[in-house]
């Protein structure tokens, strides 16, 4: 069972969908797959920029919200955001690395739905994956992070596979 469906609260009234007072709406990953292509075909050189820093900001409040609320380590952090990641449709995702010494996150996704929706493609196309997982990094290392997407199902890969690390300095 999806403990984040048991826990949606809807208001009727507001046609508003709320998880403990924070407001979500449900949508296709089409609609993200779309709006990158779209932003592809006009800025193709900024679009991963675009998508990955509009992502961010979620991610580290979602990080923050973790470590504060409930007083998580930098490693319960990340498996919660794994864990809710993949309660939300965003795919089986897992920590495959968290290195605190060398601030580095290793992030893996089985069945992504923004590579199943975007198609075939001869490079990762997961910005906004990649985008909400540099946020939560930037919550656990208090600091700017660097990430990349080394593998990609679009590509043909068996998984969407994230490296996340806090940037030198």
């Amino acid at each position: 069972m999806n403990q984040l469906l048991g826990n949606l609260t809807f208001d009727p009234e507001q046609g508003s969908l709320s998880l403990q007072a924070a407001r979500y709406v449900m949508m296709s990953p089409a609609l993200l797959v779309e709006l990158q292509k779209n932003i592809e075909g006009h800025l193709p050189q900024e679009v991963a920029e675009i998508m990955t820093q509009t992502a961010s900001g979620d991610g580290a409040f979602l990080a923050s919200r973790y470590r504060d609320t409930f007083s998580y380590s930098a490693e319960e952090v990340a498996r919660a955001v794994a864990y809710m990641l993949s309660q939300s449709g965003w795919g089986a995702t897992s920590t495959e690395m968290v290195n605190l010494e060398n601030q580095e996150l290793v992030f893996k996704i089985v069945g992504s739905p923004f590579a199943e929706a975007y198609g075939p493609s001869t490079r990762p196309i997961c910005y906004t994956v990649l985008g909400f997982l540099q946020g939560a990094a930037m919550a656990l290392f208090n600091k700017e992070t660097d990430g990349m997407e080394v593998q990609c199902m679009a590509k043909g890969d068996d998984c969407c596979r994230f490296v996340v690390s806090g940037r030198p300095g």
